[in-house]
């Protein structure tokens, strides 16, 4: 056991997400010296809608928050109980972070040591199928009165801990205990001040090296998290090693989720030029595979080398790599996989059949023999991976990323036209700037392409009234 006191801890919340969501419920069961110190449950009035998913798995409805304490008239009670204690909670970013989103709120700014019980089980029972607190207290034939109200939950994930400290050897509990408490050794030379006031927020962070030089820009969902495991095990990375002897600064744009903090990433990497960013970095030339047709009708690539991809040709690209090299190993590797013609491809050169109808692998489009359309039909299927995707919208549209703050995105033939806050300043997109950006368009294709909704809407020109972030 600890020798300082352990707050296990759950929520209940409005919703799924830590930077719109409100806690509604909290219950806390404070451990000193392995005996119960004092136990805490409350339902908290959250000021806003609690999504019918969330009453119909907890049973607490709207009505039943009404007349109840809001966050901030607990702030000061909550904070006495939790000050000087570690928190301990079954997926614990989650908790802890809605914790210190609602101190936040309360212009209180909270920090405390945690650990994570899911964790914790994966240490000491590795192997199990399954490690969601559902799972654990069948396994563990633990008692849940209520399950999904936070006093209970609470109660059984420090049931859970005293039998896991019962069941296993103490040197083997408490390095456990050790391993997933680790705090990284945290450089000298970046004033603590800046790390304690990392967010734990969507956003872009950059380190400088001394003389206010870019050393190395990275993107997250939670940068404090992201920036501090830069510096655990950083003897395993040649990067983290670097950013851990020379890094002497952090700076963090916030964002209000993953897709900004992906597109604003890509932009400032360009920008900036850091030492020790690679994949990101503006590519001087780029070799293209642009589709062209055979004057009978066979489809076929050029392979060119240029430093941007003209917008009007965006449709044309079969593909996009960093050398005439590497381009011409993926052309060979397609022709064998999909019997393709190395001579249509541009691989061979010469009068006649090529070298792959010899072995079979070219069904002879190289000498008529094949049908052009069915060649055609498998060239498309043989590329439609790498190709540039047709923009499937008419015109421009708008999407919105809404976090604890919100963003909007103008988008159109996968140009990033501009990203700003709502506001009532016009934005005509007559005057944007179409610059097609190869990163920007796999960034923005996956995203619209993922599972679930997104916030869309179309617009036309003149935009809607927008006001420019940056």
């Amino acid at each position: 056991m600890m020798n300082e006191p352990i707050c296990f801890l759950d929520v209940e919340t409005t919703g799924g997400s830590p930077y719109r969501s409100r806690i509604i419920e909290i219950g806390i069961i404070k451990v000193q010296n392995g005996r119960v110190a004092k136990k805490y449950e409350r339902l908290i009035n959250p000021e806003t809608a609690v999504d019918p998913f969330v009453s119909r798995m907890t049973g607490i409805r709207q009505k039943d928050l009404e007349n109840s304490p809001t966050f901030m008239d607990l702030a000061d009670e909550l904070l006495y109980l939790l000050e000087d204690s570690v928190i301990a909670a079954h997926n614990v970013r989650f908790d802890y972070g809605m914790l210190r989103h609602e101190f936040r709120r309360s212009g209180i700014k909270f920090q405390s040591r945690h650990f994570c019980t899911v964790r914790l089980a994966r240490q000491l029972y590795p192997g199990r199928q399954n490690y969601n607190l559902d799972a654990l207290i069948e396994s563990f034939n633990l008692t849940c009165l209520h399950r999904h109200r936070a006093y209970d939950d609470a109660k059984a994930i420090w049931d859970f801990y005293k039998l896991a400290e019962t069941q296993n050897p103490a040197e083997v509990f408490h390095e456990a205990l050790k391993t997933i408490m680790k705090r990284p050794t945290i450089p000298s030379h970046i004033p603590a001040d800046i790390l304690d006031d990392l967010p734990e927020a969507p956003g872009v962070y950059t380190f400088y090296a001394e003389n206010n030089v870019p050393l190395y820009i990275g993107k997250s969902k939670n940068v404090r998290e992201r920036v501090f495991s830069h510096f655990v095990n950083d003897h395993q990375s040649a990067t983290d090693l670097k950013i851990s002897q020379q890094a002497v600064d952090v700076e963090v744009l916030e964002t209000a989720g993953e897709l900004g903090a992906l597109l604003l990433e890509s932009d400032m990497v360009k920008k900036r030029q850091p030492l020790l960013n690679r994949q990101l970095r503006d590519i001087k030339l780029m070799a293209l595979l642009t589709k062209t047709a055979t004057k009978n009708g066979y489809y076929s690539v050029e392979i060119t080398q240029a430093s941007r991809i003209p917008v009007e040709l965006a449709g044309r690209i079969m593909g996009v790599f960093r050398t005439k090299k590497q381009a011409e190993d993926f052309l060979y590797e397609l022709a064998k996989e999909h019997h393709l013609c190395p001579k249509l491809l541009g691989l061979e050169k010469g009068r006649g059949a090529c070298f792959y109808s010899q072995i079979e692998e070219c069904f002879g489009a190289c000498t008529g023999q094949e049908p052009f359309l069915k060649y055609n039909l498998r060239f498309d299927d043989a590329f439609y991976k790498r190709k540039i995707k047709a923009w499937r919208f008419d015109g421009p549209i708008v999407i919105r990323e809404a976090g604890e703050r919100e963003e909007l995105f103008v988008v159109d033939k996968w140009c990033l036209l501009g990203r700003y806050d709502p506001g009532t300043e016009g934005f005509d997109l007559s005057s944007a700037e179409y610059r097609f950006d190869y990163d920007v368009y796999k960034i923005l294709y996956r995203y619209l392409n993922r599972p679930g909704k997104k916030l869309l809407h179309r617009i036309s020109m003149p935009s809607p009234k927008l006001k420019k972030r940056y």
